[in-house]
């Protein structure tokens, strides 16, 4: 069983590289794939960068050329649900391009010619991605993070939530770009830029897929606040837990 892990930003796969035994690299369309063990199982690991035909050929490369046989993507995303928290997780569902309309050929949200545009998540992945979630969240959260960073970015209660996640070729950074998306898809609780695209390569090939995403802001007008220091102090250490611990079950 060979599992896959991408990430669209360095950071968010930083530790997961470094905590792999015996890995050779290897190089396809200009990136980077690291085979090996991590958290004992056989892995092929690879920052895609950031947005959807970055995700999408990363995704594609990783079951053509590796076989993959599962798909994990992890990361940030700004929240949409007034409920969804910085500091919280998020284990989707369903994944959704918001972007995508190409009306009136084909429905909103549709990827032409395959008549399907919400992708969903594998069950089992799902089941296991809250046990990880709840293991990182419980018994090693706050051996990483600094009671500074706990304090700043109010990590004291953080909450895990399933739901529908969508993407698009945009950061989400304001209050209008956020209006339009919970008018759009008033079932999404978080919006990050590959998770679709993922989604729709993974439906395409039959390869089981997952996407986790620790919320980093709120995705409106103050969505760029802190970014760089909740990525590099926080975001990566949950990325490696809650990741490790999922490999681990698989």
């Amino acid at each position: 069983m060979l599992t896959g892990i991408l990430a669209p930003m360095p950071e968010e796969i930083e530790l997961i590289i470094e905590s792999m035994e015996g890995y050779e690299t290897i190089t396809s369309g200009q990136r980077t794939f690291y085979i090996g063990l991590f958290a004992g199982k056989k892995c092929v690991v690879a920052l895609s960068r950031i947005g959807k035909v970055a995700s999408g050929v990363t995704a594609a490369v990783m079951i053509e050329k590796f076989g993959i046989d599962q798909l994990i993507v992890c990361g940030v995303a700004g929240g949409l649900d007034e409920n969804v928290r910085t500091g919280d997780i998020v284990i989707a569902t369903e994944c959704v391009q918001h972007d995508a309309d190409c009306r009136p050929l084909f429905p909103q949200f549709e990827a032409p010619l395959l008549g399907k545009g919400f992708f969903e998540c594998d069950e089992n992945l799902i089941l296991l991605a809250q046990k990880s979630c709840n293991h990182f969240i419980n018994n090693e959260l706050y051996n990483h993070i600094s009671k500074e960073d706990i304090d700043t970015f109010q990590l004291n209660e953080p909450t895990i939530h399933l739901g529908q996640l969508c993407c698009g070729d945009q950061f989400i950074g304001s209050t209008a770009q956020l209006n339009k998306i919970r008018t759009d898809l008033p079932q999404s609780i978080c919006v990050e830029m590959e998770g679709g695209a993922v989604g729709q390569v993974c439906y395409e090939y039959g390869i089981p897929y997952i996407v986790i995403r620790t919320i980093s802001d709120n995705a409106n007008d103050e969505a760029h606040i802190d970014f760089n220091k909740y990525i590099s102090n926080v975001a990566k250490y949950y990325t490696h837990g809650v990741i490790t611990k999922l490999v681990e079950m698989l």
